[in-house]
């Protein structure tokens, strides 16, 4: 696929989720043939020629592809890019695979060990998926260009951030975060991620975010999925989730970006989590992503994706909850869709805690009670953020979450 027709997707995309005439309950599109036959050719050149196809048992396909045609390398930047099946370097926080004492992890991956040799995972796109974008505006992008900007009016947060400017350029950022399914409806989103951005205007920031997310209008089901987005342009024209555009480079075989988590976590029960590194290789200089007790390496970002001081570091990084609502109340749950507070035990709110950063070009830090950090609440009556030290083998962690409402 060219630059041509990237944009083309991504205004397809946008066009749809703004133009589009959606019948409520239904789910049907009133398309102009041009437009049907623009979708059809789309999904062409998306969906790439597959060894073999594997059903996750939640209504997503993935296509075993060939791994050094997948659809990273459509991307004008990719095109001569050497695939990496690991990073140059690793620091000592990947290396010792130490587990959580926090619950219970959540071991993910496609059945029978996944995709043949030489080839990886990539979700299948329908042409359902496509037209879905009408109920979900936020199709195709991620949410950090809106991560410093509380105030928007389709966002909420409950957020944590540690800027540059408090401390030194930041490589990476590890955290273990437990998985909930907090109730959406419609077109909403509630997610709790990982966050690096590069501190630019909003419409012209780079970033990369990790974490869990759910979503119907990008999975088609209301269970948390593995989510990821990045952009170059605060979204103008590059980025999107997962692979719905080339950018991410897939390398694991069995654990693919999009796939869906179950059992989640259970209020005041069995607590199941992940933890998540986005690592950059000190070697090649791209920004890799790590999963699970055993730092699965998933896949990464090349360093060609991206320009400005974000091509080496971080500026900014942030960890906690967002959601987004396109106009329909009340307003989706974050988390475990209960406020936290100072005195409620982890097991009843959503927590991101293990926080550790790269600060230089060594080994992860951990966060403690003394790190300077900023906490951004867009709407204390729906959502909250506190620090909580109880939290059992970490010395740092952040409890978020809240039921959303009408009054947010």
């Amino acid at each position: 696929m060219g630059l041509k027709e990237i944009f083309l997707l991504l205004f397809l995309l946008l066009s749809l989720s703004i133009n589009g005439n959606v019948v409520e309950g239904r789910g049907s599109i009133s398309l102009s043939k041009e437009e049907d036959l623009e979708i059809e050719r789309l999904l062409k050149n998306i969906n790439k020629p597959a060894v073999k196809t594997i059903e996750d048992g939640y209504g997503q396909t993935f296509s075993c592809v060939d791994i050094n045609k997948q659809p990273a390398f459509d991307h004008p930047l990719l095109m001569n890019h050497k695939i990496q099946m690991g990073p140059g370097s690793l620091p000592k926080v990947i290396k010792e695979k130490k587990a959580s004492s926090l619950g219970m992890s959540l071991k993910t991956g496609l059945k029978n060990g996944g995709c043949p040799s030489g080839t990886v995972p990539i979700r299948r796109i329908k042409k359902e998926d496509l037209i879905r974008a009408k109920s979900s505006p936020n199709f195709g992008k991620g949410y950090a260009s809106n991560a410093q900007a509380p105030d928007q009016a389709n966002f909420q947060f409950a957020l944590q951030s540690t800027i540059k400017d408090d401390i030194d350029k930041m490589y990476g950022s590890r955290a273990v975060l437990n998985i909930w399914q907090p109730k959406i409806i419609g077109n909403q989103n509630s997610a709790s991620l990982v966050i690096l951005l590069d501190g630019s205007p909003l419409d012209e920031i780079r970033s990369i975010h990790a974490g869990w997310v759910v979503s119907k209008g990008l999975y088609n089901n209301f269970l948390p999925h593995l989510s990821t987005a990045w952009t170059n342009d605060g979204h103008r024209k590059t980025g999107c989730y997962d692979v719905l555009c080339p950018g991410f480079v897939q390398v694991s075989k069995d654990l693919p970006v999009g796939i869906g988590f179950s059992p989640t976590s259970v209020y005041n029960g069995t607590q199941h989590y992940m933890i998540v590194i986005v690592h950059k290789d000190p070697v090649n200089q791209d920004w890799w992503l790590f999963y699970g007790d055993d730092r699965k390496p998933v896949g990464y970002w090349p360093k060609a994706l991206f320009n400005s001081t974000f091509a080496d570091h971080a500026n900014i990084l942030q960890w906690g909850g967002i959601v987004y609502n396109a106009g329909i109340k009340p307003w989706p749950e974050m988390g475990s869709g209960h406020m936290p507070s100072k005195d409620q035990q982890y097991r009843k709110a959503c927590y991101i805690g293990g926080m550790h950063i790269l600060y230089k070009q060594g080994d992860y830090i951990p966060i403690n009670d003394g790190s300077p950090r900023h906490m951004i609440r867009s709407s204390p009556s729906c959502y909250a953020a506190w620090v909580d030290q109880q939290v059992p083998g970490e010395d740092y962690a952040i409890l978020l979450g809240g039921p959303g409402g009408n009054n947010c």
